[in-house]
């Protein structure tokens, strides 16, 4: 990991270097009262972080504040130390008086692949097993044997302290490296080097202390899952300790598995179970539940309903959601084995409501976290009927009758091992005209004619909210994308991204850019302002463009000035008063039908809703005044989706095409978990850690719809893209990209019916599937 150095020069003298590394200063300079009471003050403060401190970069900001307030000239702190991650090799810490700590991570492949690191003085030590380290910078004992050391100087710098520690015997295994920079004109005196060289035990145990949790962390969520993973970590590890909790109940099972694993060996066998477990499983962790164990070829989950606020329907939905999830995955995945003259392959799914004993079960010598009762054996039973009742998904009437979904009854049935009879349901066919009108939910064939650029907007009126990222169709035809970046001026967002597309040539280059913004008008208040279709209300808003601005006053609102006040007075009211003054019948009127509640998600806050962390309407309005409207003035070939045609046809035919993507609406199909979706139901994309901990679920999805990830990109992934506030807006740029590439790989459907008002006036969002709308009948007709 480079030492922050900027140039790639090799030491000047490695036998001049090496006469001047034999010092091993722990031995040779003893603390005298004073120095010794420095190291316990500052030990100290690392130990009291360590316990409240809620993230290292406190730890190591508090011990070099304390070294400063110690009188040590402190200016300039390194280290580094490797982790136990699926993604990331190591993590770095760069400190500097006056400035935040910097946080540094290294991807797994890019140990070594640096020169600056290579030829760094950090590096010299871990390969000649080099303990300490010190380098005058200036005077007669300058040294300028590593590139670094000129920077420094450059920087004010006059000594240079390194130290290295292991964890276990030798360097070659993990351990800690540490620099410090002085900028006194002495440099460092021999207390302050006894001082630090004293500190060197303290910084390892406390650098192991702090990474021990998120070792622990990796391996009980990996082999675990998170639910249980949490309760082990909490104490819950003998024998019988557990608690029976209500759920939601899946159970999985891959249909002829013993011939399969004859006729394809070992090998073959184990590829297409893990092909399997993505089907059935990911879909369970997308959706929020707890995979309990992959048994052999089966895949037992449970989603408990203390994860979803206690609400049955919600768990159900959430359920029914994965199952209908891992039925789109089989189509999908049956085309493929189709396409290379494999075999169909199949499973059942067997879906119930219940009570478990979830907890520790086995040996006092061989634990196991899962679930035991009645009611997992009983949803055993209904997957088996799957194989003689001709349906792939069956529930149970208690299941069926808290699930908000049309169902169609299988008649009533013994289940093997009950007395009693139960009557049995499946999903019933999308029934309403919207849902036929869209087709098929289990995607299609690929874009045909491929966008060369494809970019996701996480859209802000504050522009250092708003950051883009952006994949470029390589010439093997795959995409790949780096770290997301600002979206910078938006007046000329669209043609920058076409001349990138281009990239040099004078014409071509075809853009699909996705935005987290309403690009459409509920179909009621188009009537009001007579447009009939969203262009129209462009082309309005154009020639009068305060109409894009919020009311003054609740009395100034009208269908040309239809935002809604900024700061809500006492008596203004809600959407209802908004949907009154619109001369709107009520508050459903201000939503799209794309925009009401579905079995993943709850209704979307009205686009006219300009108040509180729901104010989606003044990111719409600002893309509408200040992106739309001045394209479509310049003359730009922009084609808006669905309103202009068919996703695959507007990108073969325009040189932009603009969609509304959301990168919440492809948390469940990519298996990110936040919110409901989080294993204790508080995941917040808010949270770096919790960002974090969806980086190898989206690695994976990478791999699926192979597309490349740059290094840098995975290690931001893998470091929950920082602590900083653009954390949030880049994931959830990267999320929407992925979840677009799904959508144009075929992976996903886009979704609009193709009827009225959707490609008039409303639009859709994409990848949303219409069958798991919560509207009743006459809302489609």
């Amino acid at each position: 990991m480079p030492d922050r150095s900027r140039r790639d020069v090799a030491p000047r003298s490695r036998d001049d270097v090496m006469g001047r590394l034999q010092l091993r200063l722990p031995a040779s300079m003893p603390l005298d009262a004073e120095a010794a009471a420095v190291v316990a003050t500052v030990a100290g403060r690392m130990a009291g972080d360590l316990i409240q401190a809620g993230s290292f970069e406190q730890v190591f900001d508090g011990m070099n504040r304390s070294l400063v307030e110690a009188g040590l000239p402190v200016r300039r702190v390194y280290l580094a130390f490797r982790t136990l991650h699926p993604l990331i090799a190591a993590v770095s810490f760069f400190w500097q008086a006056g400035q935040p700590v910097e946080r540094m991570v290294m991807a797994h492949g890019l140990t070594g692949v640096s020169e600056a690191w290579q030829r760094s003085p950090l590096n010299y030590m871990l390969t000649h097993d080099m303990h300490w380290m010190r380098r005058r910078l200036t005077g007669p004992e300058a040294s300028r044997e590593f590139a670094l050391f000129e920077d420094l100087v450059a920087e004010g710098m006059t000594d240079y302290v390194a130290t290295a520690t292991a964890f276990g015997s030798g360097l070659g295994g993990n351990g800690v490296l540490a620099s410090w920079a002085a900028d006194a004109p002495d440099g460092f005196s021999d207390r302050d080097l006894a001082i630090l060289s004293a500190l060197q035990v303290h910084l390892a145990a406390a650098c192991r202390l702090a990474f021990t949790a998120q070792v622990s962390d990796t391996v009980a969520m990996t082999y675990l899952g998170q639910h249980a993973g949490r309760r082990v970590l909490s104490g819950q590890i003998r024998r019988g300790d557990g608690e029976l909790i209500p759920a939601a109940i899946f159970l999985s099972d891959l249909r002829g598995s013993t011939a399969m694993a004859e006729r394809l060996g070992v090998g073959r066998f184990m590829e297409l179970v893990n092909r399997y477990f993505e089907c059935a499983a990911e879909p369970v962790l997308g959706a929020g539940g707890e995979v309990l164990s992959l048994m052999g070829d089966s895949v037992l989950a449970i989603f408990p309903l203390a994860v979803y606020g206690d609400e049955v329907e919600a768990a159900c939905d959430a359920a029914l959601a994965a199952a209908r999830d891992a039925e789109r995955r089989l189509e999908l995945w049956n085309r493929e084995r189709a396409a290379e003259g494999e075999p169909r392959v199949d499973f059942g799914i067997g879906l119930h409501l219940g009570r478990v004993m979830f907890g520790n079960i086995g040996t006092a010598e061989r634990l196991q976290f899962t679930a035991i009762d009645r009611s997992i054996n009983e949803a055993a039973r209904l997957e088996d009927l799957s194989k003689t009742l001709g349906h792939r998904i069956i529930a149970s009437g208690t299941f069926a009758a808290r699930a908000t979904a049309a169902w169609r009854s299988l008649g009533r049935v013994q289940l093997r091992g009950s007395a009693r009879e139960q009557e049995v349901f499946t999903p019933a066919p999308a029934a309403n005209r919207l849902a036929l009108a869209a087709g098929t939910d289990a995607g299609g064939p690929p874009c045909p004619v491929p966008p060369d650029l494809v970019v996701h907007a996480d859209w802000s009126v504050d522009a250092r909210k708003r950051w883009m990222a952006v994949a470029t169709r390589m010439e093997d035809g795959r995409y790949a994308a780096g770290v997301p970046e600002p979206v910078g001026p938006v007046d000329s967002l669209i043609t920058r991204l076409i001349e990138r597309a281009r990239g040099g040539r004078s014409r071509g280059g075809r853009v699909l850019l996705g935005l987290d913004v309403v690009l459409g008008l509920p179909a009621a208040y188009a009537g009001l302002l007579r447009a009939e279709r969203f262009s129209d209300a462009l082309d309005r808003f154009a020639a009068a463009p305060e109409g894009l601005e919020p009311a003054a006053r609740p009395e100034e609102i009208s269908p040309e000035r239809p935002f809604f006040p900024r700061r809500p007075g006492q008596g203004q009211g809600g959407p209802a008063e908004l949907a009154r003054r619109l001369g709107l019948d009520g508050p459903d009127d201000l939503r799209r039908i794309c925009e009401h509640a579905t079995i993943a998600r709850r209704a979307a806050a009205p686009l006219f809703w300009t108040m509180g962390p729901a104010q989606v309407g003044r990111a719409a309005a600002h893309v509408w005044r200040h992106l739309l409207i001045p394209a479509r003035r310049a003359g730009l070939d922009l084609g808006l989706w669905p309103f202009d045609g068919r996703l695959g046809e507007l990108v073969a035919r325009h040189t932009v095409t603009v969609v509304e993507a959301y990168p919440a609406a492809f948390h469940r199909h990519l298996g990110v978990r936040l919110g409901r979706q989080a294993a204790n139901g508080r995941g917040s994309k808010r949270n770096r850690n919790d960002r974090a901990a969806n980086a190898a679920t989206l690695m994976e999805a990478a791999r699926r719809l192979d597309f490349v990830i740059d290094m840098p990109l995975v290690a931001e992934l893998g470091d929950g893209f920082g602590n900083g506030a653009r954390g949030e807006d880049q994931f959830d740029a990267v999320v929407g990209l992925m979840g677009m590439l799904q959508v144009l790989a075929g992976a996903r459907p886009t979704g609009e019916p193709r009827l009225a008002p959707v490609t008039t006036v409303e639009g859709w969002i994409l990848g949303q599937s219409p069958a798991e709308l919560k509207l009743p009948e006459d809302s489609f007709s």
